[in-house]
Formats: C-alpha cells, structure tokens, sequence
C-alpha cells in the first residue's frame, strides 16, 4: 500500500520533539515529501532526514501536486489560515491543538473542510496517551459510576534565564499579540479532558490568572479555574508554568464517582529533590510526560486510519472546538473576575463520546 504523502507546515518545537519522531515510527506508512517554515533552518532540519523539499512559505508546499495530507505546527494564530489553504487545495488536515484563538475560526476550519470533503482532526495527544485512554474505558465501564468530580493538575518549570522557553520575552508564546496564554496554550488539554471525562457540556467557569515570570511580556503563565457541568459534574483544574529551572513536568488526574474513583500520576524517583536557581538534582520528565511519543505515534496512526478508510476521525474536530470554548471562557472569567455563563449550543456533541 502506497505512503500517505505528507507536507508539514511549522517547524518548531512541537514538530521537531514530537510529529517528526513520530512519523519516523511510522515510515513504512507515511513519507514527509516537504515541509514549510519561516525558519528556512527549521524547514531544512525537518526536511533533511527524509530527503524532502525545504520551503521558506505554506503556500509553494501547497502547490506540489504530491501531498496527500498537511500537517500544520504552526502556533495556534495561523491554523485557521493553514487549515482553509489547506483545504482549498483538497489536503486532509491533520492541526495541532489548540485548534485556534476563537470559536469563529474553529467554525471556519470545520466548515472549510466540510465543503472541501476532507478530514479534519486537531491533535489532542492525551486522547491518545494510556493512562486517559484506560481511565476513559474505565469510566465507559461503569466502574466509577456517575462522574461527580473531575481534577487534573500540571506543573511545568520556567526557562532559565535568557533561555526560549515559554512565556519568555524570545518565544512566541510570550507575545501577548499571538499568544492567549496558558488556558488556550496548554489549558486547552485540560479544558478538553475535563469536559471529555464529565461528560457533559459546561454550564458555568471560574478562573483566575496571573503572570509571574519575570521576562513574560504580558501572558499569563498560571492559572485555576472550576467548571459546573450541565447534570451537575465539577471539573477543576490548575495549571503552573513558572516553577524553579530543572523542577520535573508533572500531572496528577483524579475522577471521583458514585461508586469508585480513578487516579493517575506521576512517581517521585527519590524521597527528596532540592530545586535551585541553577538545576534540579534530577532531570524531569518533560519528554516522557508531556511529549510522549506513542501518543502522537497513535494519534497519526488514527488519522491516516481515517483517511484511508474514508472514515469518521476519532476526535472529530468539533469536540476540539468545544475544548476551546471552554478554555476561552476561562480566559474570559479570568480578564473580567467574574463567573462565565455558558448557554447550551444547537448541536453540541456528546462529550462523552469515546476517542
């Protein structure tokens, strides 16, 4: 069976830690053919391993006649651009989450593929991870019961000083101009399992934020916020991005029920850890944790599955929408202190809906 042919669209770091390796697990059925970024050495580096064109612009990679199927990593501000170029072209797209700024360009990514009669999924990894796939089969089981409560915590550490890591002055997620900040960044994972294991649309979100990375132009790095479900369920969750240099990636999900309760996280490797300025006394978990590659292994899988059966996504990208309006209303109950109303939506999906 001949390769999906696949052109990629933004070469930064999700791409190089996370989709390229991937791919490269499945090279007996995928073959990158070219790949854009604004970064012509990014673009090169991606290219390179498998002798693939470089491109400097998305839209002379669209051009080629050899693509089956676009992968765009691109920050979340152009996947609405990228999604409808993509589309136009008659591409399936495959667009990393959060799927984009406003619940408008969601409407637009969705409709433009929709009329394009191609597939469109937005790249949720921990749908995908084990330890929430096992929990959601858990749940479809009825072993917890009625899901009352729903919690999932993630710490991250800072960048060290004069260091790109997130929410810095140098990367793009610290511009207040292009990036949210955490709730849409990497909130949107939350908002997403939340809801997803809730089963239920929202009814109501508390948040507050806060900036406290020194260098951070004006996004905020932390953030908790609480979710009532419509039924009643409650979703909370807090997010850290600003924690000592060298401090370990870590989350803990918990789900309480009528009849039982899950919890999944992270092990300590030793009794006690000291955090400096300068270092941890051991390295953390960030690539395993947050960039676990057989989930995005999985996740491609699935969709080249989808494609080549001509069949429905297993994340259709309208729970991706829902995962980002929810995560916008933090954004929203943050910015002005007060409690966010959600009305229900015509058409909602269930949230339930297995992945």
């Amino acid at each position: 069976m001949a390769r999906i042919r696949i052109g990629l669209i933004g070469c930064g770091g999700i791409a190089q830690s996370a989709h390229l390796p991937a791919m490269r697990h499945l090279r007996d059925r995928v073959a990158l053919v070219a790949a854009a970024d604004v970064d012509e050495a990014a673009a090169r580096a991606a290219a390179a391993p498998w002798g693939a064109d470089a491109y400097t612009n998305g839209h002379a990679l669209l051009a080629r006649p050899d693509i089956d199927m676009v992968l765009i990593a691109t920050p979340e501000a152009w996947h609405r651009e990228w999604t409808e170029a993509a589309a136009a072209t008659g591409r399936h797209v495959l667009c990393e989450k959060p799927m984009a700024t406003t619940a408008a360009d969601a409407d637009a990514m969705i409709d433009a593929c929709r009329r394009a009669g191609v597939h469109l999924m937005i790249a949720h990894s921990r749908r995908f991870t084990m330890r929430y796939m096992q929990m959601r089969r858990a749940v479809d089981r009825g072993e917890v019961g009625a899901v009352l409560l729903v919690r999932e915590n993630e710490r991250r550490s800072r960048a060290r000083r004069g260091g790109r890591g997130y929410y810095t002055a140098e990367h793009w997620s610290g511009d207040p101009a292009v990036s949210v900040g955490a709730a849409i960044l990497n909130g949107v994972h939350e908002a997403d399992l939340l809801r997803w294991f809730a089963g239920a649309e929202p009814a109501s979100v508390c948040c507050e934020h806060k900036i406290t990375i020194e260098c951070n132009r004006g996004v905020p790095d932390f953030l908790t916020f609480t979710v009532r479900f419509q039924g009643g369920a409650v979703g909370s969750s807090e997010l850290s991005n600003c924690l000592p240099p060298g401090y370990p990636a870590f989350h803990q999900f918990e789900l309480y029920g009528e009849r039982g309760a899950l919890r999944a996280r992270d092990h300590e490797l030793i009794t006690i850890t000291r955090f400096r300025e300068d270092a941890a006394e051991f390295p953390g978990g960030y690539e395993i944790l947050l960039h676990n590659l057989p989930a995005y292994v999985r996740e491609q899988a699935a969709f080249i599955d989808a494609i080549r059966g001509d069949a429905p996504v297993p994340m259709p990208p309208e729970e991706a929408r829902a995962a980002l309006r929810l995560a916008l209303a933090a954004v929203e109950s943050a910015r002005s202190g007060r409690t966010v109303r959600l009305a229900p939506e015509d058409g909602a999906r269930d949230a339930g809906a297995r992945a």
